[in-house]
């Protein structure tokens, strides 16, 4: 029988028990229809997975035996914030689920002046579902934590989560000369931040702050991809890279 795992958040443990209710407790109950005597695991997305037995079930309450513990132990692969602009639609769901499936840690969306997208109070509903598709792609993928997915912020608020990042590149279409490839191969130990524009472009008066602030101006090739592809293959070229050393 399939083991399924489960995103728990603040995750309290009392005597070797976990207490869940709430939407976690539908869940697995009326969704996963577990049962007692069952397994399920909890992940906590700070790199700890739970492997637990139902105990009880006692009305809107289910209690959770923890049997064991388990840290995922520290990846080789560098941590990877990306910095992307919001698209329309469904399309920036299936960003944030594959980029998750390829092991981002951080997804920042940042507004341009070409961004299409505008953010108010009624958009709320928009991040909240970026949240569960992270919570979800990663139990799916297996992974043992849950990217951050921050509010969308303009570019020049994106400063404090880049500037202790020792690699920092921007996919510029006016970019002739380096190449993706050779930044990736040639980065320096520690994190990567990655900004990639709206479909207009990124316009030149942005490229120069990004350069101000340390980024390097790197190109895919002579192919023009969407916004939503351009993160995953940049994901891809990193992790493809790490998977190498």
């Amino acid at each position: 029988m399939e083991i399924r795992r489960v995103f728990v958040d603040k995750l309290k443990i009392k005597n070797g028990m976990v207490l869940v209710a709430g939407p976690v407790q539908k869940y697995i109950t009326n969704v996963l229809r577990k049962a007692v005597g069952e397994r399920i695991d909890l992940i906590d997305g700070k790199g700890y997975l739970y492997r637990c037995t139902i105990n009880s079930i006692k009305g809107k309450e289910l209690y959770l035996q923890v049997a064991d513990m388990v840290h995922c132990p520290e990846e080789k692969r560098p941590k990877v914030t990306i910095c992307v602009s919001p698209i329309k639609g469904p399309r920036m769901d299936w960003l944030i689920e594959k980029a998750t499936e390829l092991c981002v840690d951080r997804i920042v969306p940042t507004l341009f002046k070409r961004t299409l997208i505008k953010f108010d109070e009624k958009e709320k509903e928009r991040f909240e579902r970026w949240r569960r598709i992270c919570i979800e792609a990663s139990r799916q993928s297996g992974r043992f934590s849950i990217p951050e997915i921050t509010e969308p912020i303009p570019l020049r608020g994106i400063r404090p989560y880049a500037e202790n990042i020792p690699n920092r590149w921007v996919l510029y279409e006016k970019e002739r000369e380096t190449y993706m490839k050779d930044v990736v191969t040639k980065q320096k130990n520690g994190e990567v931040c990655v900004v990639i524009g709206p479909e207009g472009g990124i316009e030149e008066p942005e490229v120069d702050w990004l350069k101000e602030n340390g980024f390097t101006t790197v190109t895919l090739g002579d192919s023009i991809f969407r916004t939503e592809t351009t993160p995953l293959i940049v994901l891809s070229i990193i992790l493809h890279e790490s998977i190498k050393r």
